[in-house]
């Protein structure tokens, strides 16, 4: 075993660490973190909604449709909510084209907010010039989640335009005696005219060759292959495997797969939102079917005290654990492993490097993977269809991401009964080991 762990952390560490500090996948991750407050205010009318006001809600379940609370809370309060939806979830592509040209710029140091918003102009640039759709279509379906690989694209690529034409020199220089914001503001004159330009003639080549915007093929294209190989059972195994074997050797594995995970599973839960909202509840592959896993479907069933599932490692060794250290140490990661923060118990126990605790860690959620994944496919669980904040404690994280599923919660907390019968061997092991 230790020879197999010298093996990897010689070989397969330094080029993780590498792949994760790539300063354009730093700036993805960055990106879609910047965009948490959107979010997670949208989810939280979102869930208003689908708890209390409208016929479809929780409540209406059990008090029925046809309530007068809630008539009336479908007419004078759904639409409120639904208002704050149209201003935070609808908007995510735009806020995610911004939000990723300055993070680009800031790691370059650029002018960050002529960045971003060179970034804007390109992205509404492309949507103007389309000659298949009405523009009222277009702000409906690709200021949102539909329209993130998009944004993706032109906050990635527009930046690097901008940054080649500031390095060239090709700017207009203003006199010392002009104030520093107005002299930035013509510097970015001729980068981002550039940068606009050659994006407005791509989408213009689109338009006329293809017969459709660079959104409606990137859609049809690129972003439903990215999309079925999310769904892919053997893709969802492989993240749930690498996430604890990058923790193993005390790299950030969620972070540093953050920029893979969050255009494609978080666009995924975003679009599962939407389609809830709008009545669909049949789940499948199809596109306009709510898809079995999500970015949120790891927090919900898969992550129960943070990677790992520590939180089970933490109650095996508080009932069964004869080391006095260990159990001071689990006694400690408790209360943070309830909401989700395992740092305590992976660097402190610890669990990076540990040989004996090897196994368990990376085999551990795979296997809670495989539990959520097809009781979702079964019905048994809800699908994820809201966004709550990661440090809500397992089951109930669950719950309140499924809207109300009870199988959901059944399956989380299931769930972290299999990962303390995973982690329980290993704990009886630790007990026969010298300090």
């Amino acid at each position: 075993m230790s020879g197999f762990v010298s093996f990897l952390e010689e070989k397969f560490v330094p080029i993780a660490a590498k792949i994760g500090g790539q300063k354009h996948l730093l700036a993805i991750r960055d990106a879609f973190a910047g965009l948490m407050p959107l979010v997670l205010v949208g989810a939280l009318a979102v869930l208003m909604n689908n708890v209390f006001f409208v016929p479809w809600s929780l409540l209406a379940g059990f008090i029925g449709g046809e309530h007068p609370f809630i008539v009336w809370a479908n007419t004078n309060l759904a639409p409120l909510f639904g208002i704050m939806d149209s201003g935070t979830l609808s908007i995510l592509a735009l806020g995610l084209v911004f939000s990723v040209g300055y993070n680009r710029a800031t790691y370059e140091k650029q002018d960050a907010l002529s960045t971003s918003l060179i970034n804007v102009a390109v992205f509404i640039s492309l949507g103007a010039l389309s000659r298949s759709q009405e523009v009222a279509s277009w702000v409906g379906n690709y200021l949102a989640a539909q329209g993130i690989f998009v944004a993706l694209l032109v906050g990635l690529i527009t930046p690097e335009i901008y940054f080649y034409v500031v390095r060239k020199n090709w700017v207009i220089k203003m006199p010392d005696s002009v104030p520093p914001a107005v002299a930035r503001g013509f510097s970015a004159v001729i980068p981002g005219f550039i940068a606009v330009f050659a994006w407005a003639l791509v989408a213009y080549v689109f338009n006329v060759f293809a017969g459709a915007s660079l959104f409606t093929w990137f859609e049809t294209t690129i972003s439903t292959s990215l999309m079925s190989l999310g769904q892919n059972i053997f893709s969802i195994l492989l993240v749930s495997t690498l996430i604890p074997l990058l923790w193993f050797f005390g790299l950030h594995g969620a972070n540093m797969l953050e920029a893979f995970m969050s255009p494609v599973y978080g666009t995924l839960g975003l679009m599962n939102i939407d389609l809830y909202k709008n009545g669909i509840r049949v789940v499948g592959s199809g596109a306009d079917q709510l898809a079995v896993w999500v970015r949120g479907s790891w927090d919900a069933y898969v992550f129960a005290g943070g990677s790992g599932a520590t939180l089970a490692l933490i109650i095996a060794i508080l009932l069964v654990s004869k080391r006095k250290q260990d159990r001071e140490i689990a006694k400690l990661a408790l209360p943070p492993g309830i909401f989700m923060i395992n740092e305590p118990v992976l660097f402190g126990l610890p669990v990076v490097l540990n040989p004996i605790y090897f196994i368990p860690f990376i085999l551990v959620q795979p296997v809670l993977t495989l539990v959520a994944y097809f009781a979702t496919v079964a019905g048994i669980a809800g699908p994820i269809v809201n966004s709550v904040p990661w440090t809500t404690p397992p089951v109930l994280n669950a719950y309140l991401a499924t809207n109300g599923s009870i199988g959901a919660a059944f399956i989380a907390l299931l769930n972290v009964a299999i990962a303390f019968v995973i982690f329980l061997p290993f704990v009886y092991i630790a007990n026969n080991q010298k300090d």
